[in-house]
């Protein structure tokens, strides 16, 4: 199996484990692919719908994983027991839910070696989350696919709670420590779209609302730090 883009993004951070459990797996790939590579001994592959958990049987089968991967119903980590899985990927989903997942089985996610996470949309969020709960972010990168460009973030629980400057919920510390080869045109695109939203809002004259001058001043500050960046480097 060959993954690319987001999927190969989640599988190359994912360390080597004894288990593997896949959140939101869809149609099992990162977890086929993890055990033809060796990345992991087993897997769990968790959806919360039917559907795709009868594609991601039919997936293992065809690969003939059938004993080193199961498959479960059920929403988040609740399918999985307490101190099963020395890696969970949480992937595929916007960020309010991966929060309502992390929040609602937080002993479970704690107790997890790595987590690997990548939210769809609202990533400011959960990283602001993952800081105020004692998560450490040791690792994150970009992928590109087709015209967008995906986060994934590496993460383990060590009980030390951080308050970050809001700009960095925003656009990742880790991305600016690894100088990823993305992150020029990643920031682009950051404060092309909010130049859209507060244009948008200005439009509907929304030019005084705190959620227009709250744009700006990230934008501002992505801006900031961009520019402290690139005379860096």
């Amino acid at each position: 199996m060959e993954l690319k883009g987001r999927l190969k993004l989640i599988a190359d951070m994912t360390p080597k484990c004894n288990i593997a459990c896949d959140i939101g797996t869809d149609h099992a790939y990162v977890p086929i692919y993890l055990v033809m590579n060796k990345k992991c001994q087993r897997a769990v592959a968790c959806d919360v719908r039917k559907g795709p958990i009868s594609i991601a049987n039919k997936n293992i089968l065809e690969y003939g994983l059938t004993q080193y991967i199961s498959t479960r119903i059920g929403y988040g980590l609740e399918p999985i027991e307490d101190d099963e899985a020395d890696v969970i990927i949480i992937a595929g989903m916007g960020g309010l839910i991966i929060r309502e997942i992390l929040t609602k089985d937080f002993a479970k996610a704690k107790k997890a070696k790595t987590l690997i996470i990548q939210p769809m949309n609202s990533i400011e969020l959960v990283r602001q989350w993952l800081y105020e709960n004692g998560f450490d972010i040791f690792d994150e990168r970009l992928a590109m696919e087709e015209d967008r460009i995906y986060n994934a973030m590496a993460v383990k629980w060590t009980g030390n709670v951080k308050i970050k400057e809001e700009v960095y919920y925003y656009i990742g510390e880790k991305l600016f420590e690894n100088k990823d080869p993305l992150l020029t045109v990643f920031i682009e695109k950051k404060i092309g779209h909010m130049d859209r939203i507060i244009l948008e809002m200005e439009k509907m004259n929304d030019k005084n609302s705190k959620t227009r001058l709250d744009s700006i001043r990230i934008r501002d500050e992505i801006s900031r730090l961009f520019t402290e960046y690139k005379d860096k480097s």
